[in-house]
């Protein structure tokens, strides 16, 4: 403002008309309000600094809180498959005692039927080759 008044007074002082001056100094305030200050620009610079200090922290956080809640699932997810490697491992211990089972009941149904027919079938041999 106190620019603006000392060019209308500079334009009045060499005998520009009072219409004209205004119009110079309204005009040359419409070209200069797009223009910034240098201490607009070293403020908008502190201020962008600021907030990206301010953004590296919040980011440097969210990272931090990542990573803990991905190592904490990552001893969930452990825990788990330890657990059901415990489960499996049961399952084929199981599976094991009841194929042992199976294979004693099939040697036993053998010696049980398959003697005493082995037997008789000797006998009848026996029988036929000395008749």
């Amino acid at each position: 403002m106190k620019i603006s008044l000392a060019l209308y007074d500079a334009l009045t002082s060499i005998s520009v008309p009072n219409k004209t001056a205004k119009a110079a100094v309204n005009a040359w305030e419409d070209d200069v309000k797009h223009f910034a200050s240098k201490a607009d620009l070293e403020r908008t610079e502190s201020h962008l600094k600021d907030s990206i200090a301010a953004l590296r922290t919040d980011l440097s956080a969210l990272i931090k809180d990542q990573g803990v809640a991905i190592r904490e699932q990552g001893v969930e997810f452990r825990a788990l498959m330890e657990s059901q490697a415990s489960q499996f491992q049961g399952a084929i211990s199981k599976l094991e005692s009841g194929m042992t089972l199976l294979r004693w009941q099939f040697w036993l149904l053998v010696i049980c039927f398959g003697f005493p027919i082995i037997k008789n079938l000797y006998e009848i041999y026996g029988s036929v080759i000395s008749s």
